[in-house]
């Protein structure tokens, strides 16, 4: 699988989300290789193996009458509660899980059932449903193990596939089209860490923080009948997913502080520990994070912004809230509104730059020097690839090229146009100065050289297109394509063609040229 290193090498902060974080000031050229409330009262609320092992079958998880549409629209602002009733049946997780961690020893476990219910989209009968074990992926500190599942009441063993990332169930009876599975899976996680350092990973522990993204068996998504079922290569994202229900009961050790995608609706509580139960409303997966956290929170264009920080770095609490509050009001100014009630903003110490998941973010520099992109960035995703989904394997441009303009967007609204220019006259200047400059935007993250090229013209060179495209449509017809896009595709899967046909209609212009130079073939940059 794949390693999420990607490092520009002069450019101090790697994220896993893609990027590097280049403070403006940076220099250096790479070599590229061809209102504020108290703390909440929540008694806080966890080397990869070549293949799974497989555990005793269990019970199907109960019914918790959470994944309900009007359990999860909970999830939402009240003015996008009918988003739960999406055209097309989503897939619909009810997840029961129990977490145990020694924080010391930096080792945790995730043991638990996921029930997933899939509705096949597809005219052809499907015959198999695959799952992806994204815990035994090389970008996680953990590895997982799945049981024999319980599908339609009938035990099916699974089949292990690429190297235990994957394993296809073969269906007691094929389901067609707008039919459903039901299906029970058992799984176990063992985690451990550090998280940091030269070979930085998304899942594991970090100074008594566990960060525990996709850590259930997920479907992946269905194209013209057949499931995406691949590796990830190195340097970028690994999921690409469409979005879902989640309804997740987690059980932790009460003495931590559980975080996770989307609101709690339960809790209860013994001596020693908690059990926490989260709606999602429709995402593209689910995250949690459990650990000895510090929380104040904010509201901001009636979305409350929750920010979770260790102890030690409860001085750069109200900053990074402020960073967060402040990019949620440009983005909605900008793109528009977010749709949910809560988004938490997580201290996670060397987790790369930082890292995105659905209404949740994970930042590895609180308590640096390099906050402001690294925070920025990351919340913009929650509008870039969180509500507007996209392949982020093979066409990654459109959500980091856009989440790294709308840092820019956020410098030039909250310092100045000064600023801006200055942060894109440094992406130019080294993008100009690199071996491979004339490269388009529009590839794949395993179709560039190396891993600091694909950040390099993804994010910088990405940033640099979408400037150059809105001095082309002028001010007022790029912000209201922004809008339209983000409009037209909410909760869908975009390309780039999607994107080029959205902004063609709204200037009611030809932008062939534009974007054969930038973003399909290449070709050397304008001179501004």
């Amino acid at each position: 699988m794949r390693r999420k290193l990607c490092a520009l090498v002069v450019l101090a902060m790697v994220s896993a989300c893609g990027p590097v974080y280049p403070p403006a000031s940076a220099t250096a050229v790479p070599t590229i290789g061809g209102s504020v409330s108290a703390t909440r009262s929540l008694p806080p609320a966890h080397t990869p193996t070549p293949s799974p092992t497989f555990l005793p079958t269990l019970a199907p998880t109960p019914e918790m009458g959470l994944d309900s549409e009007s359990a999860q629209a909970a999830a939402l602002r009240p003015e996008f509660a009918s988003d739960v009733h999406a055209p097309v049946t989503p897939t619909r997780y009810a997840i029961d899980v129990t977490v145990r961690m020694e924080p010391e020893s930096m080792q945790a476990e995730i043991e638990g059932l996921a029930r997933i219910s899939y509705t096949n989209p597809a005219s052809a009968p499907l015959h198999d449903i695959v799952l992806m074990l994204w815990p035994n992926n090389e970008q996680y500190d953990s590895s997982m193990s799945v049981g024999p599942a319980l599908v339609q009441g009938q035990t099916v063993a699974p089949k292990t596939e690429l190297g235990g990332l994957a394993v296809r169930l073969t269906l007691p009876a094929a389901i067609r089209q707008g039919e459903s599975v039901d299906l029970s899976v058992p799984f176990k996680i063992e985690a451990s860490g550090p998280v940091g350092g030269r070979d930085p990973k998304r899942f594991g522990i970090t100074e008594g923080v566990l960060l525990a993204p996709t850590f259930y068996p997920l479907v992946p998504r269905l194209i013209d009948g057949k499931w995406e079922e691949k590796d990830a290569p190195p340097g970028g994202d690994t999921t690409t997913s469409d979005v879902a229900f989640y309804a997740v009961r987690i059980t932790a050790p009460r003495d931590l502080t559980l975080v996770a995608t989307g609101v709690e609706s339960a809790q209860t509580q013994d001596q020693t520990t908690q059990t926490v139960t989260y709606v999602s409303g429709p995402v593209r997966d689910f995250a949690f994070s459990l650990g000895p956290f510090v929380h104040e929170s904010v509201v901001s264009q009636g979305v409350t912004i929750h920010g979770w920080v260790l102890p030690q770095h409860q001085g750069d609490l109200k900053t990074m809230l402020n960073l967060a509050r402040d990019q949620v009001s440009v983005m909605t100014g900008d793109v528009g509104p977010y749709p949910y009630t809560e988004l938490d903003v997580i201290d996670a110490p060397g987790a790369f730059g930082g890292i995105e998941y659905p209404g949740l973010v994970f930042i590895g520099t609180v308590g640096t020097d390099n906050m402001v992109i690294p925070v920025v960035h990351e919340v913009a995703h929650q509008w870039f690839y969180g509500v507007v989904g996209d392949d982020q394997l093979e066409q990654p441009w459109l959500d980091e090229a856009a989440a790294t303009y709308a840092s820019v967007l956020f410098l030039e609204q909250q310092y100045g146009s000064g600023r801006a220019t200055s942060e894109l006259s440094h992406y130019r200047a080294v993008v100009a100065q690199s071996q491979g400059s004339n490269m388009p935007i529009g590839l794949g993250v395993g179709d560039y050289p190396s891993e600091n090229a694909y950040a390099l013209y993804v994010y910088w060179k990405g940033a640099l297109f979408f400037d150059a495209l809105r001095q082309e449509m002028g001010d007022r017809a790029f912000f209201d394509f922004l809008k339209a896009f983000y409009q037209d595709y909410r909760y869908k899967i975009a390309t780039s063609k999607d994107f080029e046909s959205v902004a063609e209609s709204t200037c009611q212009c030809n932008l062939t040229s534009l974007f054969n130079l930038w973003v399909f073939k290449g070709g050397p940059m304008p001179v501004p």
